[in-house]
Order: C-alpha cells, then structure tokens, then sequence
C-alpha cells in the first residue's frame, strides 16, 4: 500500500507506535464529543504542531485535507442558514442564524483538528506495526489481524481486478447501460471472488507452514527497540493528552 508519511525521520516517527495511537484514540474522542469551541481549537493546534513535529511534506497534508474541504464547504452552505437562533445577517430571501453558524464553525474546527492528529500520529506508521500496536492496546487479535490483512491484500485484489478488466477491455468489452455490461460486471465479480478465495487458501498455507497459529508474535528486540529512546516524545505527547482532557473537564464544570 501507498504510505508516503511512513519513511520520514522525525520525533514522532520515533516515538512507540502503541504510544501514538493510544493518544490519537483519546484526542480524537475528547475532541469530538466537545462541546465548545475551547477544546477542538487547542486539539487543532496540537494537530499543526504533530504535523510540524512529524516533518509531513506540508503540500501532501493539503492535497489530503482538501476532500474534507469540499464536504465542509457544503455544510457551510446549509448549516449557517438553518436553527432558531438569533438573525445574524440577511441574504435575500435567506437569513444567517447564529446558532447554525457556531455548528458549522465547530464541525470545521473539529474536523480538521482530528484529521491532522490521525495524520500525524496514526498515518505515519506502517499498517503492520499498527497491528501490533493495537494488539497490544487490547484489541481483539482477530480484528487486528483482520485489519492488517485486509491493508496487505486489497492491493492485491485490486490488481487482480485490473487484470480482468483489461482481460475483457481485450476482448472489445465497452461498458455501457445494457445488460450485457451488467452480466460481464457480474462475472468479473464472481471471479474476483473465486480468485480472492483461492489466493486466500495459498497465503494461509504459507503462512502455517511459517509457523503462523493465529497470532502476531512480534519478537521482543524489535518491541524493545521501538520503546528505546522515545521517552521524551512519550511525556510531551502524554502531556498534551492530559492538558486537552484537562481543558474539556474545565470547560464542563464552567471553569472556561
């Protein structure tokens, strides 16, 4: 699979994966289920600086924020101009409420908040050692290694797809709206299918002649390794987790 973020060499790559994404879980959550702005504009400034930190090539973190964009962008459409709030402004027949506009603001707010802090701390490791990561947070093995496997061989189905299609595309196969096209569509899927399975048997075989019984045997160098070193990232990031905790238990009890 594409992972761009993960051969970069900064404090945050070099930081335990279990570390970070334990902390992009709680971020995440604490920010979403907020319910002012306070909180999602500290968790997006803690976003920027974990994208900083990371040393993400800033051009790529735009092209990816720009699909969410373009869903905000309709919400900012909709959203300011509905509620029973207070007229802010008239547009013509439509009038600006106060109540849609703060909504749409703190969707935006924590939205991009969250998107950056996966991508900062989530995005720039590879999809195997998240699984460990996750194995090691507690998560259901299988789950993991469902998780894993499905980023290790959708790629390959993909490929096995493409090369059906061009296959058919040989044959002078033109989609189009007839039920020809959907019968054809419907093959290449029933044999997408049957190759899945079958390639599914060869890699299971494989893997159990490699010893494999069902779990992630991660060995204890390479864990200890990851853990080496990353101390001081560890506490500035624990710290940032119990500061943005810390904020929204002010924010509740009226301390903010």
């Amino acid at each position: 699979m594409n992972e761009p973020f993960v051969d970069i060499d900064s404090p945050i790559h070099r930081t335990a994966p279990t570390v970070r994404v334990a902390a992009a879980f709680v971020l995440s959550l604490v920010t979403a289920l907020a319910m002012t702005p306070a909180v999602p504009l500290a968790a997006l400034c803690l976003g920027i600086l974990f994208v900083l930190m990371a040393k993400l090539p800033l051009l790529t973190v735009g092209k990816r924020l720009l699909p969410l964009f373009l869903f905000l962008l309709l919400i900012w459409v909709v959203l300011p101009f509905t509620g029973e709030g207070d007229a802010l402004h008239t547009l013509g027949p439509l009038t600006v409420k106060t109540d849609g506009l703060s909504l749409a603001l703190l969707i935006s707010v924590k939205s991009f908040s969250i998107l950056l802090i996966l991508m900062a701390l989530v995005s720039t490791m590879h999809t195997f050692a998240m699984g460990h990561a996750l194995n090691a947070l507690g998560m259901p093995e299988k789950l993991t290694f469902l998780i894993v496997m499905s980023a290790r061989y959708i790629s390959v189905i993909e490929r096995e797809y493409r090369k059906l299609r061009n296959a058919a595309k040989m044959r002078g196969f033109q989609p189009d709206t007839s039920l020809h096209s959907y019968k054809t569509f419907a093959h290449l899927a029933g044999m997408l299918l049957v190759r899945s399975h079958l390639r599914a048997g060869r890699v299971y075989n494989a893997m159990v002649l490699r010893g494999f019984d069902g779990r992630f045997n991660l060995l204890t160098a390479s864990r200890s390794e990851r853990l080496q070193g990353c101390i001081p990232q560890t506490a500035g990031i624990a710290f940032s987790v119990v500061a943005l905790v810390g904020l929204e238990v002010a924010v509740r009890l009226g301390g903010i």
